[in-house]
C-alpha cells in the first residue's frame, strides 16, 4: 500500500467517525484549529489576492480571510473527495479541487499559497517529503507561502495516536532559508505547533 493510500485510509477512517467536525482533520478541537488558523492570516495581506489552500480541509480558514480581506479569490485542494464535498457545501462560492497538490502541483499560481496543518502526518523520510512540499509551494507561488507544522524547538516527543509527526522547528526553519531569506518564523502561540511565512 502506498503512503498516499496509506494517507486517504487514515483520513478516510477519521471522517467516517467524526463527519464534520474538526477530528475529521486530526484537530484535536475546532479551537486548536481556529488558533492556527488565525495564525496563518495574521501577517499576510489577503486583499485582491489569488490564494491556494494546500490540504484545505472543509475550508474553514476562509471567514478568517473574510474577517481582513473586501476582495479575494480562493481556491482549495485537497486529496479527500469527502473533505472536497463537505468543503464545496459549506463555502459553495469557492472552488474546491481534489487532488494531491505536492506530488502534482496545478500548473496555475496563485499570489498567496497557504498550508494549513497538512504536513503532518507521519511518512517515510519525512524531512525529505516536508522539504519537498514547501520548495513546491515556494516555487509556484507569486509573492508568499505560509504554513504551520506540529513541532518546536526542542522536538517534542511524539505521543499522540493522530499519526501527527512532530518536527524540529529549527531544522524546517533552516531548510525554508535555504530557499529564501525572507523569512518569518512563530512559535510562541502554541506549545507543540509554528507557523512559518516565506516571502518572494
Amino acid at each position: 500500500m502506498s503512503d498516499l493510500t496509506n494517507k486517504q485510509q487514515e483520513y478516510g477512517e477519521k471522517y467516517e467517525k467524526h463527519a464534520g467536525s474538526p477530528k475529521s482533520l486530526k484537530w484535536f478541537s475546532y479551537k486548536a484549529a481556529a488558533a492556527r488558523y488565525k495564525q496563518i492570516v495574521s501577517d499576510i495581506n489577503f486583499e485582491g489576492k489569488s490564494i491556494l489552500d494546500v490540504g484545505c480541509g472543509f475550508g474553514d480558514i476562509i471567514p478568517y480571510i473574510s474577517a481582513q480581506t473586501n476582495e479575494f479569490t480562493y481556491t482549495g485542494i485537497d486529496m479527500m473527495e469527502q473533505f472536497v464535498t463537505q468543503a464545496q457545501t459549506r463555502y459553495p462560492d469557492f472552488t474546491f479541487i481534489k487532488g494531491d497538490y505536492f506530488r502534482r502541483p496545478m500548473e496555475e499560481r496563485f499570489d498567496i499559497i497557504i498550508c494549513c496543518g497538512a504536513l503532518n502526518s507521519q511518512l517515510p523520510n519525512v524531512m525529505d517529503y516536508r522539504q519537498k512540499a514547501i520548495a513546491t509551494m515556494y516555487e509556484h507561488a507569486n509573492e508568499a507561502v505560509v504554513f504551520n507544522m506540529a513541532g518546536g524547538s526542542p522536538q517534542p516527543v511524539n505521543k499522540d495516536s493522530l499519526g501527527v509527526y512532530y518536527a524540529d522547528s529549527r531544522e524546517v526553519l533552516d531548510k525554508c532559508l535555504e530557499l529564501t531569506s525572507r523569512v518569518t518564523f512563530k512559535q510562541q502561540y502554541a506549545k507543540k505547533d509554528f507557523t512559518i511565512a516565506l516571502y518572494k
